[in-house]
């Protein structure tokens, strides 16, 4: 087992700004590992980030998709350019691609003769877990959101203190945060 034969899959969530991210961190990796690196996507976004990093050593293995099977209007692989009212269709659909992601994995392992040794997989993407133990590896969880972003959206999820008030208006404290960080309910998005 060769340091440059280790191998990682990629499962970057189905938006343009989640997309380059897996991307910039893919080539850091590959460029300070030497690992093959796998980006596993729709063929739509397959082939917007080989227009985005043309020449590359970042592998793009295609996952089916068909997005009329979910709602969304033809040839729509990401949230670019779908109605706001749709975009839900898009997270719903996304988790059909544990399936094939599963079968890429598997193909993998067998060619290889041992399981990659990690999935990042994007935030949204929470069967990856389950892909990743399936195989006897680990699945590193990505975000491409700001930090502060990210820590104020666990603790929202690790706490749970909007439930600790009796309105969309009442404010609340973010545990973590100062004092003066507050919110309301009505701030929080109702997905």
């Amino acid at each position: 087992m060769g340091f440059e034969k280790d191998h990682i899959v990629m499962l970057p969530f189905l938006a343009q700004g989640h997309l380059i991210p897996f991307l910039a961190l893919a080539k850091q990796i590959q460029h300070r590992t030497g690992f093959t690196i796998t980006i596993a996507t729709t063929a739509l976004n397959a082939h917007y980030l080989r227009s985005a990093q043309p020449n590359t050593n970042i592998h793009l293995a295609e996952l089916p998709f068909r997005s009329e099977d979910y709602g969304l209007p033809p040839n729509t692989e990401n949230t670019e350019n779908i109605p706001l009212n749709v975009v839900g269709n898009l997270f719903t659909a996304s988790q059909h691609l544990e399936a094939p992601t599963r079968r890429l994995v598997s193909d993998i392992t067998e060619k290889e003769g041992k399981p990659p040794l990690c999935l990042i997989s994007d935030v949204f993407f929470g069967w990856a877990v389950n892909v990743a133990k399936s195989f006897g590896t680990v699945n590193v969880a990505f975000t491409t959101g700001g930090a502060y972003g990210t820590a104020a959206y666990v603790s929202i999820w690790q706490h749970l203190p909007h439930r600790s008030v009796s309105s969309e208006d009442a404010e609340f404290h973010l545990p973590g945060f100062p004092e003066r960080c507050r919110l309301t309910p009505s701030h929080l998005h109702p997905f």
